[in-house]
């Protein structure tokens, strides 16, 4: 009987609260551990990239940058570019930590520089692609407005407009083979040129039409 006493104890309950309060705070506590130590750990370079990675990988991610199409005038690039040798310079003064702070910054900011470079090329592109063929269509157009006066002019004058025609072929050919190697920039760099030969062009076909 004292033993069935024993075990029906009226404190058993609040035993029982106590000790899952109890796992229940460790368990927090444990969890709070498994997430802040690995970031200890990082932080103080205990594990993961040593900080001459972190700065092997922003140079990579600079150069990327410039491969995309990024100039010396895209801020986050020089923003990347300052702290990738403020980087190399705590490095070499044994800052370690510093020093990897300041290369994923650099890392940060390469990244936001390839991202702008990205979208600046496509708005070239798409803006080359539209001179393209609006050059394109007016240069059939002359074409078609050479074939409609030659007939019946003189064979000097014949000679002289068909000379025109090719010096316009030219400098839209120029544009042309710019685009069509993926140099848009170029292609755009050529286009006040190639458009004043083409006005050039058909103003002297109308007049020979009259």
């Amino acid at each position: 009987m004292a033993d069935r006493a024993e075990r029906r104890r009226p404190d058993r309950h609040q035993f029982a609260l106590v000790l899952l309060r109890r796992i229940a705070v460790l368990a927090l506590v444990l969890s709070v551990a498994l997430w802040a130590v690995p970031r200890l750990l990082v932080e103080f370079g205990v594990v993961g990239p040593t900080a001459q990675e972190r700065i092997d990988e922003a140079g990579r991610a600079i150069a990327t940058a410039r491969a995309y199409g990024g100039g010396a005038g895209l801020a986050p690039l020089k923003a990347a570019e300052d702290e990738v040798a403020r980087a190399r310079a705590l490095a070499q003064q044994g800052r370690e930590r510093e020093a990897r702070h300041a290369a994923r910054r650099a890392t940060t900011s390469a990244i936001e520089a390839q991202k702008m470079a990205l979208v600046a090329d496509t708005e070239v592109r798409l803006q080359a692609e539209i001179v393209y063929n609006d050059l394109d269509r007016q240069i059939n157009d002359l074409e078609k407005l050479y074939a409609e006066v030659t007939p019946g002019l003189e064979k000097e004058q014949t000679a002289q407009l068909l000379s025109l025609m090719k010096v316009t072929r030219q400098s839209t050919g120029l544009l042309f083979l710019a685009y069509e190697q993926q140099d848009y920039g170029t292609a755009l760099d050529r286009e006040p040129r190639a458009r004043q030969a083409v006005e050039s062009a058909r103003q002297t076909l109308e007049s020979a039409r009259r």
